[in-house]
């Protein structure tokens, strides 16, 4: 087993089954870093992170106690691209500074960092190999709109934001990177997943 500290990104276009995987790879003995979990941290209340939301989009963002109305958010988000980027530009730093202080906090093993938009904002230099979850166009809407309770149109409006799926695949380009595809029965992603463990803990 590696004894060494191996920076694994996993990234995935959203419904992929990035979570699902994550999750089964915690199972198996690995660290998982959730940068969705850091960004839910950045906006709680009483941060930098809420306060500079609030002071650019007002407080129609908030639910009324005081919280981020992440729908609200979203909405905001996907409305125009100056919106998206306010909100990252606000939201990023804080995030990426929190994930290198956890990856810095783990000295042995697979360590396995949850990076939605790595290919997007081209995040994989700290990283030592990827894994790509991907599925089809077509799953990925469906399983997003059960997931959301959206219809079709804001589906594929959430989509559109995203890179294809032939250019996050192209992050073979800059690390070593295993693809995971996730189309069937979880019995079979759960068996490509422990396949992909046994690999990594002998790298």
């Amino acid at each position: 087993m590696t004894t060494s500290n191996l920076k694994v990104a996993l990234t995935g276009g959203i419904a992929s089954g990035k979570s699902l995987v994550s999750n089964l790879l915690h199972d198996l003995g690995c660290t998982i870093i959730d940068l969705d979990i850091f960004a839910r941290e950045v906006v709680e209340p009483g941060t930098d992170g809420l306060s500079e939301l609030v002071a650019h989009f007002g407080k129609d963002i908030l639910t009324n106690d005081g919280f981020l109305n992440r729908t609200r958010l979203r909405d905001e988000l996907y409305q125009n691209e100056q919106n998206r980027l306010v909100i990252e530009q606000t939201l990023h730093p804080k995030i990426l500074s929190k994930m290198q202080n956890a990856m810095d906090g783990h000295k042995q093993g697979v360590i396995i960092v949850v990076v939605p938009l790595l290919v997007e904002k081209a995040l994989w230099g700290p990283f030592d190999r990827a894994i790509i979850v991907d599925c089809e166009s077509g799953n990925q809407l469906n399983r997003l709109m059960l997931r959301e309770g959206i219809d079709q149109k804001k589906a594929e409006s959430m989509l559109s934001t995203q890179v294809s799926r032939e250019k996050r695949l192209e992050l073979k380009k800059h690390l070593q990177t295993d693809v995971i595809q996730n189309n069937s029965s979880l019995a079979e992603l759960e068996e490509k997943v422990t396949s992909l463990y046994q690999k990594l803990i002998s790298l």
